[in-house]
């Protein structure tokens, strides 16, 4: 029975850690947004994979930059370029479920940068979108 509540604790722990995670890393080696820069998506209007020479740590994960330029941007205001939600899936969020965003799949809103799973989600994040901001900042809320 000791055995059986020991492995009941492990996993609650490890399902707790995966799922409480604020930022989306996915399987990619706790690389925040799959190793692309997140200053690029402001300056550049484009994604561009960063490098391991123009990285830091932040929230637990490694976050990669094109330059050190931008590296030492993100520094001076990480939440400011950071994706929101931690790089999941704001139309997931929206739909009341979290999932990893796909750099490839990004949208600029009032300056902040979000992230969705495929093309699709990001199609329906088109025109009025408070109300799916609004969803998806309650799930987010509820789920980090």
């Amino acid at each position: 029975m000791k055995k059986i509540l020991f492995l009941f604790v492990i996993i609650s722990i490890s399902f707790l850690t995966l799922h409480s995670q604020e930022i989306s890393t996915g399987r990619f080696n706790n690389l925040a947004i799959r190793g692309y820069d997140t200053v690029a998506y402001h300056l550049l209007g484009d994604p561009r994979e960063g490098s391991k020479e123009h990285s830091l740590t932040w929230k637990g994960a490694e976050w990669r930059f094109i330059s050190a330029e931008h590296r030492d941007l993100f520094r001076s205001d990480p939440e400011g370029y950071a994706p929101q939600f931690g790089g999941h899936c704001a139309n997931g969020l929206s739909d009341g479920h979290k999932v990893n965003g796909d750099p490839r799949h990004w949208r600029i809103i009032d300056g902040r940068l979000y992230l969705f799973f495929s093309a699709r989600g990001r199609k329906s994040w088109s025109g009025d979108v408070s109300e799916k901001l609004s969803r998806a900042q309650r799930t987010w809320e509820r789920l980090k």
